[in-house]
């Protein structure tokens, strides 16, 4: 009788998926915004801010 589980696989809540995800998204927000800072004030730090 566990048939009905094996159609849905989705339904079960996976922690570890979740915490994966959260850390790519996490680990490419921090890799854009470290691209944008040394595009950005890069070509600025030799100028007094």
């Amino acid at each position: 009788m566990s048939e009905p589980e094996d159609k849905r696989p989705e339904q079960k809540f996976h922690l570890g998926r979740l915490l994966g995800f959260i850390f790519v998204v996490f680990l490419a927000v921090a890799i854009a915004s470290a691209i944008i800072d040394w595009a950005v004030i890069g070509p600025l730090e030799g100028r007094a801010l």
